[in-house]
């Protein structure tokens, strides 16, 4: 069922509609579209959802049309999770925390992404009023964040960005889920806006599974009826160096360098290769140069193996934005398996194509719902595939 709401997430009544999208997205922040009459669109709705998916969409464009079968409304807008790239770092920082005792990371989180800062630091919007549709952003608890978190971030980086590629490493994405009341902490400042929405946004990942041994996408399973193979190298880069300038001096393998101040310091190099992302049928490895940004700790000799671990870190961030495009599309057929049931976004599958005799394994990182006259149609594009053993079709 998709439900409509207004500002201030009162329901409103359903619609008639002709067709709406619902783009859900495991890289980047999903969107939506709608497209109906003109007699059938209620210009207070601002928020959609629907049952089953964590998401939830806002309405942010609207465009009327007269053609001659009618006037019609086509309305687009976003998933929550784009609030989260509307903010950018005020400061340098640091957030650092182990499974037992995740406080300082969830107090880091929510400090960079409360509505305060988020009021403060939308791009372009510095000392603007700020937003009404922005409530708080706070973690939601008993959110099963990473066990190890060590993510540091410099100031003017973008928040979103920063969290997004941080979760993908293990095999997450955040989540963004609306709550009709707002906070204790935030109560006190709705009640003296009384006509401003009443709610919040928590924050939470959703995590992927390896379903891999029992969920098969194939013709021969007779659940997809179209399956397409794309690879693009062009932006690939496998190989990375990356250098730090120091406080001091006293690094291993350091270059001295002599400051405007005609202070001494260490320069260090670190490398980050990954093999699984060089371009196919070359014989060097594609390298980007990239300069540190280490921080939340002092830079110093003592610190060395933590500083060039978190060099590490930054290339292998950066390369989540350079690396092979290999994908699959696929059209899905409900049968056997199911859709939300059986798998969802996040999930790594196999795909297998019989008539080459090859089965990968691969995450689904997008799925296009489109739905019109009563019927869902399925689109999953899956994320870069490994080659695995062949499962040849057993049904």
């Amino acid at each position: 069922m998709i439900n409509f709401y207004d500002k201030a997430m009162n329901p409103l009544e359903p619609i008639e509609f002709i067709e709406i999208t619902w783009n859900r997205k495991w890289n980047e922040a999903g969107d939506f579209t709608i497209y109906t009459i003109a007699s059938e669109w209620n210009d207070k709705i601002k928020y959609v959802n629907i049952d089953g998916r964590p998401e939830t969409g806002i309405v942010k464009k609207t465009v009327i049309e007269e053609k001659i079968e009618g006037t019609f409304v086509t309305v687009k807008g976003y998933f929550l999770e784009k609030l989260l790239d509307l903010v950018q770092a005020r400061e340098d920082s640091n957030a650092f925390a182990k499974a037992a005792d995740h406080t300082e990371w969830e107090f880091w989180v929510s400090l960079e992404i409360d509505a305060h800062v988020l009021a403060n630091n939308v791009i372009g919007l510095t000392h603007q009023p700020r937003p009404s549709f922005l409530g708080g952003i706070h973690p939601a608890d008993g959110s099963p964040w990473p066990d190890e978190v060590d993510l540091s971030i410099k100031q003017g980086d973008n928040i979103g960005e920063a969290i997004r590629n941080y979760l993908l490493l293990h095999n997450m994405s955040p989540i963004i889920e609306i709550r009709k009341w707002p906070l204790a902490s935030e109560l006190e400042r709705w009640e003296k806006n009384p006509d401003e929405p009443h709610f919040t946004y928590l924050i939470g990942p959703k995590v992927g599974r390896n379903l891999s041994d029992k969920i098969i996408f194939g013709k021969g399973y007779e659940n997809v009826s179209r399956v397409e193979y794309q690879y693009d190298d062009s932006d690939a880069f496998p190989y990375y160096q990356i250098f730090q300038t120091m406080e001091t001096t006293g690094f291993s393998n350091e270059a001295i360098i002599t400051d405007e101040g005609g202070n001494s310091r260490g320069r260090i190099t670190e490398f980050y290769i990954d093999e699984n992302n060089r371009p196919i049928d070359v014989d060097y490895y594609p390298k980007k140069v990239i300069e540190g940004n280490v921080s939340g700790i002092e830079l110093k000799p003592a610190n060395e193996a933590q500083i060039r671990e978190q060099m590490r870190q930054q290339a292998k961030v950066d390369m989540l934005n350079h690396y092979k495009q290999e994908t699959i599309v696929a059209d899905i057929i409900q049968n056997n398996i199911y859709y939300l049931d059986d798998y969802d976004i996040g999930d790594l599958c196999s795909i297998s194509f019989d008539e080459i005799e090859q089965t990968f394994k691969a995450r689904i990182v997008e799925v296009n719902e489109t739905y019109s006259k009563n019927r869902l149609e399925l689109k999953i594009t899956f994320g870069t595939p490994r080659k695995a053993k062949y499962i040849p079709v057993s049904i």
